[in-house]
């Protein structure tokens, strides 16, 4: 596809600008061009997700220990990595869908270079995607090929019209011819460019000997012997400028900006120091990769994962440069839980802190944080609510004790269970199981004041009981 030619010197109309199915690998050999890509794909390549049930919040996979459960990622890295390689490059993604000849199910997906498929205009007329693949005679329909568009407000319907690599092009071929002109000078040892002034008009043999034996002389001024040469005859003439043109010149350094803007890539920009170097890093996720992952991860899900009952989701902020956000976001909850939980009920507490600070819980978390709630809500040990156990008589705390135990018997088991009284007196264990008496009622007739026995106990509760 690209021409068998220097990247530097090639001077083909149509190398540096003009149609992108054209355009050289030239731009792409600039440094910062070349960094910029292979942050965007090795970033897309390692950004973490999981492989969920579409039916739930269920997780089935994920990039930690990936297993292949979908069976048609066999290497996810890669994949994504070309996917953002080629929204970075072309604006768009293909890949044939290799289906089961029974199934129907995709088996796997072979890449398709971008610049080899087409649309097919005269169905994009009607509103129709159907593709067109170089090497292939048939058109291809959207059900074959999945496809991943970048997103651009001139377009109504395919990829879009300009993407990042075109938009840094013009500073890339910029970079690139003074990187060139830089080695090109540096490979002639370090002469700069001259003119042969001659006097008279010599016929053309005598310009071409005179030229020939000046090239070949320069050509070998790194080990410089000496010459004689007729000054009066030819007179050698410095024309433009050396490298002491570029001593005060900043375009370089702004060439670099102008490109890694494009790309967004200006954390890999030099002059950034610590703090906002972090600060750009994390810009460069939520700004560049993760507008493309959710591209990426919609045409995955949609065009095939969801058929399949999976549903793909990447998740930066396991990324180690988010987990100071994380952090700093769950102080943020706990201060606004802690807040409302004095004024609501915890259950409404907690809603209304998660949706203000959009923290998010999937089905599993949610189920343990209700129980939670509910567990909270049970008391562990049932504290007597009159007089100190300790200024009771000592018959009476063994009474205390042995219902207290029987009331957390119950509440575990979340209803009425039989109980072998010891302390408790026959009265009060019938009374309590037929539900004529409530546990507290209970307690407040066993610690009242005037109760100093067992049996002064007994005759309060048969009192209340007959009437």
């Amino acid at each position: 596809m690209y021409k068998a030619l220097d990247p530097y010197t090639d001077e083909t109309p149509g190398v540096w600008v003009g149609n992108q199915s054209k355009i050289a690998k030239s731009a792409r050999l600039v440094p910062s061009m070349f960094a910029g890509i292979s942050a965007r794909t090795q970033a897309m390549a390692d950004l973490p997700f999981t492989i969920y049930s579409v039916r739930g919040d269920k997780p089935l996979d994920d990039s930690d220990r990936y297993k292949n459960v979908i069976g048609l990622l066999p290497y996810p890295s890669r994949t994504f990595s070309l996917a953002e390689g080629s929204l970075t490059l072309a604006g768009r993604a293909y890949w044939w869908k290799d289906k089961g000849t029974k199934t129907g199910t995709v088996k796997s997906l072979t890449y398709w270079i971008p610049q080899s498929v087409t649309l097919d205009n005269d169905k994009l007329k009607n509103g129709e995607i159907y593709f067109r693949r170089s090497g292939m005679p048939d058109l291809l329909s959207a059900e074959q090929v999945l496809y991943m568009w970048g997103i651009d407000p001139e377009v109504e319907l395919g990829p879009p019209l300009v993407w990042a690599y075109e938009s840094a092009l013009l500073a890339a071929e910029a970079s690139g011819a003074i990187t060139a002109w830089i080695a090109d000078y540096m490979r002639r040892g370090a002469v700069k460019a001259m003119m042969l002034m001659v006097d008279g008009m010599p016929p053309p043999s005598e310009v071409e000997r005179m030229e020939g034996w000046f090239n070949r002389f320069m050509t070998g001024t790194k080990n410089l012997g000496w010459k004689v040469f007729n000054n009066a005859g030819v007179k050698p003439t410095i024309i433009g400028d050396g490298l002491e043109a570029l001593k005060d010149l900043s375009i370089n350094a702004e060439l670099r900006y102008e490109i890694h803007t494009a790309l967004g890539t200006r954390h890999l920009l030099e002059d950034e120091n610590y703090a906002t170097a972090n600060a750009r890093e994390r810009q460069f996720y939520t700004m560049t990769i993760m507008p493309d992952a959710r591209l990426i991860q919609y045409a995955m899900n949609e065009q095939i994962l969801h058929a399949m009952g999976y549903h793909l989701e990447f998740e930066p902020e396991r990324l180690e440069i988010f987990q100071d956000d994380e952090s700093a976001q769950a102080d943020s909850f706990l201060k606004l839980f802690e807040g409302f939980d004095k004024v609501m009920s915890t259950a409404t507490a907690f809603q209304l802190a998660s949706e203000k600070l959009d923290y998010q819980f999937t089905d599993e978390q949610m189920a343990l944080i209700k129980q939670g709630m509910i567990d909270k809500q049970k008391p562990t040990s049932v504290i007597p609510i009159a007089a100190p156990i300790n200024n009771l008589p000592p018959d009476v705390v063994k009474v205390l004790v042995e219902l207290d135990t029987w009331q957390n018997k119950v509440e575990k088991a979340g209803k009425m269970v039989t109980w072998h009284a010891v302390n408790l007196s026959p009265e009060l264990y019938k009374s309590i199981k037929a539900g004529e008496m409530t546990f507290e009622q209970a307690r407040e007739l066993i610690t009242r004041p005037e109760t100093d026995s067992v049996k002064a106990l007994a005759d309060a509760i048969n009192a209340a009981v007959n009437g």
